[in-house]
């Protein structure tokens, strides 16, 4: 998955001409832009955020930083570079070498899929096991996993393109890792292990699913559907940040592969079609992962609140009765009273009395 988003999106056999128009370079450039801003805010607000807030300082919270990491960084070697190609009408999108950008993209989108196995993991120790998460889920284990995550990225998404960056500049970044029988084992093993992270993911998901139901309908006696359980409320933001990632590399990979089977120039619509799958894929998944995943909380919420200087919502207290319905009340009272005097009142308690009694009635 991984060699098709980075190879299909940077091979220099795809020929898109950038230009749809007169005003297309501008309205994606201004796209681009646009896009850059958001993302940059986003994922720095996410990690203000968690530096600053004491309650948000946990392990879940350190993951969305990570993850906001990496957006960052692939947003910061990527946008810039094609926002510059468009508005300079250059007919090769793509370029030859293993450039720096190539190679840090390369790492940081490795990188993400870890940390997407990383977070389905989380969710399942919440879900399947409340009472030991506590235990199971640390600061330490996470710094753990996340250097072996980044480790990983480094060794065959960097390592790969480092060894062959020196090679002919006349051939592919691509043809030169096929070339290479060392960086074509590490990129290998990155791909696969890449597909092996979406396959144990998509099983943790069932898991959760299975496992929310079965506590659920214990609890309240009787049949709960599963897209009503706390289980699928919580791992539901994860799945469409992972589903949209894989949606647009996919995209990508195939948009890019029919243009470049094709003998001729290729048609206006795959030119389109092309244009379209890489401003989604530079721009869609790193604007979704810090407002879907983790600014949308109600504990980002309100750490905004009070970053911003708005007092925290308060609990609703009791109602205070208008006068209104101080006088209802004060008039059935005063019904109820009249009601009683022959009966059990004493001689002497009459309508006077009653009307004493109306203020603390209504209090």
């Amino acid at each position: 998955m991984d060699d098709q988003k980075d190879d299909s999106q940077y091979s220099d056999e795809a020929d898109i001409t950038i230009s749809l128009g007169p005003a297309s370079p501008g309205l994606q450039a201004a796209y681009l832009v646009i896009s850059f801003i958001v993302v940059l805010a986003a994922n720095s607000l996410l990690i203000l955020l968690v530096c600053r807030k004491e309650y948000l300082r946990q392990p879940r919270y350190y993951l969305r930083c990570h993850l906001a990491v990496n957006d960052m960084l692939f947003t910061l070697v990527q946008i810039p570079r094609y926002t510059h190609g468009i508005l300079q009408s250059t007919s090769q999108l793509h370029s030859f070498s293993c450039t720096d950008n190539r190679i840090v993209s390369t790492t940081a989108v490795l990188s993400t899929y870890g940390v997407y196995l990383l977070m389905a993991i989380d969710i399942y120790y919440f879900i399947c096991y409340p009472l030991q998460y506590e235990s199971k889920v640390t600061t330490t284990r996470l710094a753990m996993g996340l250097g072996l995550v980044d480790t990983f990225s480094i060794i065959c998404g960097a390592v790969p393109l480092i060894l062959v960056r020196q090679a002919d500049q006349n051939i592919s970044c691509l043809m030169k890792i096929r070339s290479s029988q060392p960086a074509f084992v590490f990129r290998t093993i990155g791909i696969v292990a890449q597909v092996i992270s979406i396959l144990v993911i998509i099983g943790l998901y069932y898991i959760v699913l299975k496992e929310a139901k079965r506590q659920q309908e214990r609890d309240e006696h009787r049949p709960v559907k599963f897209y009503k359980t706390k289980g699928f409320k919580t791992m539901a933001p994860h799945a469409i940040v992972l589903t949209t990632t894989i949606v647009t590399t996919t995209f990508l990979a195939v948009s890019l592969a029919k243009g470049n089977a094709e003998n001729e120039e290729p048609s206006m619509a795959v030119v389109i079609v092309e244009k379209a799958a890489i401003l989604l894929n530079l721009t869609v998944s790193s604007m979704l992962n810090p407002v879907i995943y983790s600014l949308r909380l109600p504990e980002f919420r309100r750490a905004l609140r009070e970053m911003c200087g708005r007092p925290p919502t308060a609990a609703v207290g009791p109602a205070v009765p208008s006068q209104r319905r101080g006088r209802v009340i004060g008039v059935r009272a005063v019904d109820l009273a009249s009601s009683d005097v022959g009966s059990s009142d004493p001689p002497g308690n009459n309508s006077n009395d009653v009307n004493k009694d109306l203020p603390r009635i209504c209090t």
